[in-house]
């Protein structure tokens, strides 16, 4: 038999004091989860106000883009830069002006295209 069975004030007291630990323990456990929640939580929010802050960037760089793509600006720049010039409908080609301005050659007859292929070869 135990020395503590017979002594009950012993008994009490043993387990008032691993009750006691067993409630120090369950105190720091709640305090260390508490502290780790709070950080957590604090950083949820500065991950959010980091992607606001970038969809914001997002936002004026799309419109950024957007201004400096304008055709009129483009085109502007082509000028200036480049020497570029709209086209106009008075530099354009018809068909038959084009073939005018460049002549393909002379057409042969099918059995002289195929003479001139094989001699090609």
């Amino acid at each position: 038999m135990s020395a503590y069975m017979h002594n009950s004030s012993a008994s009490k007291r043993l387990s008032a004091f691993v009750l006691f630990v067993i409630g120090v323990a369950l105190t720091v456990g709640l305090f260390y989860i508490k502290t780790r929640a709070q950080t957590a939580k604090e950083t949820v929010v500065k991950l959010e106000r980091s992607i606001e802050a970038e969809k914001r960037a997002v936002t004026v760089l799309e419109a950024e883009i957007a201004f400096r793509e304008r055709p009129e600006r483009l085109a502007e720049l082509a000028k200036q830069n480049l020497g570029f010039e709209p086209i106009s409908t008075k530099t354009t080609l018809k068909v038959e002006e084009l073939v005018e301005a460049l002549p393909l050659r002379e057409k042969l007859s099918d059995g002289d295209a195929l003479n001139k292929r094989g001699a090609d070869k």
